[in-house]
């Protein structure tokens, strides 16, 4: 199995299989003041194939996490699991999406959200929390 995209977007749906994405490959946030919301959807789309289908369990298991490009501690987390649809000489994509609209980032700087799981590889899904308010005017300079 393969990630086939990973992205940051405004918005998105999946009906019937098929995804809709508003305004995709967000790579940057701007906020007046931190902590704030990431205010975006990320899109995952797995793609399989026969060979996949055939090996032990239809369900499969994930982990998504944030954290600072740098290093640094965990910003937030999710888990859940998915199916792979059809009989063992199935194949597709399976789009899911994780809305993180809520999810808080403390402060500006380069983020990545980590998302790996069974039978997964690994991917990185970039973007940069900056700060667009003004830095106060200092009357003693």
């Amino acid at each position: 199995m393969r990630i086939a995209a990973a992205f940051l977007a405004d918005a998105a749906n999946v009906r019937e299989g098929t995804l809709s994405v508003l305004s995709g490959f967000v790579n940057a946030i701007n906020r007046e003041s931190y902590p704030a919301k990431l205010g975006a959807t990320l899109v995952v789309v797995v793609e399989y194939d026969e060979t996949e289908a055939r090996r032990g369990d239809h369900e499969r298991t994930f982990r998504g996490r944030c954290e600072p490009t740098a290093g640094g501690a965990e910003v937030f987390s999710f888990e859940g699991s998915f199916s792979l649809g059809g009989g063992n000489d199935s194949f597709g994509y399976i789009p899911m999406l994780f809305e993180l609209s809520e999810a808080q980032v403390p402060m500006p700087g380069s983020y990545r959200i980590v998302f790996e799981g069974v039978g997964l590889e690994r991917v990185d899904v970039r973007f940069y929390a900056n700060s667009t308010s003004m830095p106060p005017l200092d009357d003693d300079a």
